[in-house]
């Protein structure tokens, strides 16, 4: 079956790639693409962008906040749905390969990194690996930068244990590339079918020894700091060479100089196959990014669509713009399941609003009455930028939400509702279905107006009518007041009732998902 172009799979579309839009703009992209092909297209026809955040600061909460609030701008301000969608795949990037700025010598590492996905977003995922293993923010984070071959002075031994440090050996393999384990039917893991040892990690992270200095800011391979194969790795007394995956050599490493060869560990982790004789970097990304634009795992028979996804990356050289084409023009990425079972991150929530509600014109600082500016909210919300909770970036899905985190969602909507000032001013004006101008307007047709702003008149779950009903009888004061002055958009009419309407359905269960 061929993908149904049409206003709902648009906006779908729009929303889980580019951070959403108006009506109007969804309108548009509906319009300018002959089917979701074309669409696809448009959205990764972005060129390269070499942007990065201030970042030449101490690593300060306060330094970081001009760093969000320079991301969230960039984010609001997308002239383009091209645009837009480079910032989801950066936002995408920064949780998959991620690095915290709290273990940094300065946020310049940070706002560096933040460059390199935006430089290779839809490019080959295997080189961006390659870059992001010399990456100073990555070397600092996984302590690669301390990764000598060995810290074993005691003169006793003939020939120095083999000690190095094993952070990045492990996440190299178990976050960034291959999963710890296979995938069973469902796409969860199987933890019967483990895809390294821990044999594997230390001889990994071995290999990965040497990289210990920064220069025009890139990491330098030391040769000098680099195993090779010259330390004790059994406490026998004798060299041993690095073992991974069952193959021996003392030349594994990781930089260019291996590149291609049967030396290079980026080789070996790109080689690897499940008992199913799929590429394993091929099902772990997919399922990663699936879970990021579409739904997560488990969901039945989703290792065999994955298989589908990892067989075109596979046969593209791992290059990510064929992988999301052919995720985002796939029908199940258009399913019921695909519209509703994915929890909105903090950045979808706060974008995704402003942006439905035409709010774009943003400094990302402060929204109405807020106390906090985006970046704050956001951190509040449970996704601090530049800041993630660990290696594994942040849980996602249900993890978003909990009594802090919701609090934080609702004053969110509330103050975007009440933003009627400043830069981030919410317009009325930009509701074009919204009854401006009419002294006696139909409460229905304001809910009905509002609701279809926010999408959420579209999908597997719609607003019901007994909530539609509820939402008059909010505007009606439950029937006493069977119009609404909305002659301008600053009635009180307007600015208490069509604002509280906003900022209930921002609130609602039905938008936290998409």
């Amino acid at each position: 079956m061929a993908v149904t172009w049409n206003y709902e799979n648009a906006a779908h579309l729009l929303q889980r790639a580019a951070f959403g839009g108006t009506p109007e703009d969804i309108q548009a992209f509906l319009d300018r693409n002959a089917d979701v092909g074309a669409a696809v297209a448009e959205l990764l026809s972005f060129g390269l962008s070499k942007k990065q955040p201030p970042g030449l600061g101490n690593v300060y909460p306060f330094q970081r906040l001009k760093m969000q609030r320079w991301w969230l701008k960039l984010i609001l301000k997308s002239k383009t749905p091209a645009e837009a969608c480079r910032e989801k795949l950066v936002l995408y990037l920064h949780n998959h390969l991620a690095s915290g700025s709290t273990k940094q010598p300065s946020l310049k590492t940070m706002a560096l990194q933040n460059r390199l996905f935006r430089m290779n977003a839809s490019g080959n995922f295997k080189s961006l690996v390659r870059e992001f293993n010399r990456d100073p923010a990555n070397l600092y984070y996984l302590d690669g930068i301390y990764n000598v071959a060995s810290t074993d002075t005691d003169p006793s031994h003939v020939v120095p244990y083999a000690t190095p440090n094993e952070n990045f050996g492990r996440e190299v393999m178990e976050l960034f590339t291959l999963g710890r384990f296979q995938l069973a039917a469902d796409g969860s893991p199987d933890p019967a079918k483990p895809n390294y040892t821990e044999a594997d990690v230390h001889n990994m992270a071995r290999a990965c020894t040497g990289w210990t200095s920064i220069a025009q800011n890139l990491g330098v391979w030391n040769q000098g700091d680099w195993d090779g194969g010259k330390y004790d790795d059994n406490a026998d007394g004798v060299a041993d060479p690095m073992t991974i995956f069952g193959q021996s050599s003392n030349n594994f490493r990781i930089d260019d100089g291996v590149a291609g060869t049967p030396d290079d560990v980026l080789g070996l982790i790109f080689s690897r196959t499940d008992d199913g004789g799929n590429n394993q970097v091929g099902m772990f990304v997919c399922k990663k990014l699936w879970t990021w634009f579409a739904y997560p795992a488990p969901a039945p028979g989703l290792k065999a669509l994955l298989a589908g996804f990892a067989a075109t990356f596979v046969s593209n050289g791992f290059e990510l713009a064929p992988l999301l084409t052919a995720m985002w023009t796939t029908d199940e990425f258009y399913s019921d399941l695909a519209k509703s079972r994915t929890v909105r991150n903090p950045v979808d929530f706060i974008v995704g609003s402003m942006r439905a509600l035409g709010v774009k014109k943003s400094n990302a600082q402060y929204v109405g009455p807020a106390g906090r500016e985006l970046g704050d909210q956001a951190r509040l919300m449970g996704m601090n930028l530049f800041e993630p909770p660990n290696v594994a970036g942040w849980p996602g899905g249900l993890e978003w939400i909990n009594s802090g985190t919701l609090v934080a969602r609702l004053d969110h909507a509330k103050n975007l509702a009440a933003s009627d000032f400043g830069a981030s001013k919410l317009s009325l004006k930009n509701i074009a279905a919204l009854p401006l101008g009419n002294a006696a307007a139909d409460p229905g047709a304001v809910v009905d107006a509002i609701v279809h702003q926010l999408g959420l008149d579209l999908g597997p779950a719609p607003i019901t009518a007994a909530q539609r009903t509820a939402l008059i009888a909010y505007a009606t004061d439950g029937g006493l007041n069977p119009t609404l002055d909305l002659s301008d958009e600053f009635t009180n009419d307007a600015s208490v009732k069509v604002r509280g309407l906003i900022s209930l359905l921002l609130q609602s269960s039905e938008y936290q998902l998409f």
